[in-house]
């Protein structure tokens, strides 16, 4: 019982906090760390599912999307939030994630004795759903970060 309530309390978790991933403040580092944590996993998922058919290796092509995605995330989305506008910024790294997924489904250590390789039409896919997926569970979790509210009379 304990387990399937912690199970339960996981999962609702991104519904639970607020965040915001672009201003990071110390009021919401939690909140963040939640929110983008789930992110992190969907995204990592969604492409992990996407090459298993092509004989990739499920465990390790999954941690090591982690890593990579963790990688991106810190060097180049974050530094780049603040200089660039996300309408550019975001399919600069759907390229990136899947020029990233192209090279790390390359690695020999991520691939099953069946494997048949990865197109570039499969990673642009996959990283496209993934990162669909990982801007919805952060807009869930910070209310619509990138949308300014403005309080006060309509122009």
């Amino acid at each position: 019982m304990k387990v399937r309530l912690s199970i339960t309390a996981l999962w609702m978790m991104p519904l639970v906090v607020r965040a915001n991933p672009v201003a990071i403040d110390g009021q919401s580092l939690i909140a963040f760390c939640m929110v983008a944590f789930w992110a992190l996993v969907i995204e990592s998922g969604i492409v992990t599912l996407a090459l298993v058919p092509c004989g990739a290796l499920i465990v390790p092509l999954f941690g090591t999307l982690v890593i990579a995605n963790v990688g991106i995330f810190l060097f180049a989305f974050l530094p780049l939030s603040r200089r660039v506008s996300l309408w550019l910024l975001e399919p600069g790294v759907v390229l990136a994630d899947a020029l990233l997924i192209k090279l790390v489904a390359s690695c020999g250590f991520l691939q099953g004795s069946n494997f048949v390789g990865t197109s570039w039409p499969r990673a642009l896919v996959a990283s496209l759903l993934g990162n669909a997926a990982s801007y919805f569970v952060g807009l869930i979790g910070s209310q619509t970060p990138w949308i300014v509210h403005e309080t006060g009379v309509l122009d």
